[in-house]
């Protein structure tokens, strides 16, 4: 016949050491996840700053954009900001009653904004 332990001993190993393990994979999992959702405050873009009349160049693409300002003078200032709506988030009509605007650009997140724009004549 076999004896039953004592009251208070366990008989699986300490989980301390596993439980550790299991907290810091979460921490390093909201770590990345934070990273990748404020990238674009990371890289180094002039979206935040530019207002109505400032120019400035696309160096992403037309899915990823990454913008540049430029002097309007300037061959590479491909476009320019009309307006920049604060608070507001991009819908199709963002910009439809802006005149002559060709374009928009947005940021959601706790400051969102909608920039639009229209090509720049040099």
């Amino acid at each position: 016949m076999t004896t039953l332990p004592p009251l208070g001993d366990s008989l699986q190993p300490d989980n301390r050491l596993r439980r550790l393990w299991i907290f810091a994979g979460v921490l390093v999992g909201v770590c990345v996840a934070a990273f990748f959702i404020n990238r674009q405050f990371i890289t180094d873009d002039d979206h935040t700053t530019v207002t109505a009349g400032d120019c400035f160049e696309n160096t992403g693409t037309t899915k990823n954009p990454e913008i540049r300002k430029r002097d309007c003078g300037d061959p590479k200032a491909d476009y320019k900001v009309l307006k920049k709506l604060e608070d507001t988030y991009f819908t199709p009509f963002a910009c439809s009653d802006v005149e002559g605007s060709t374009g928009a650009l947005s940021q959601t997140g706790t400051k969102p904004f909608v920039v639009c724009f229209t090509g720049n004549r040099h």
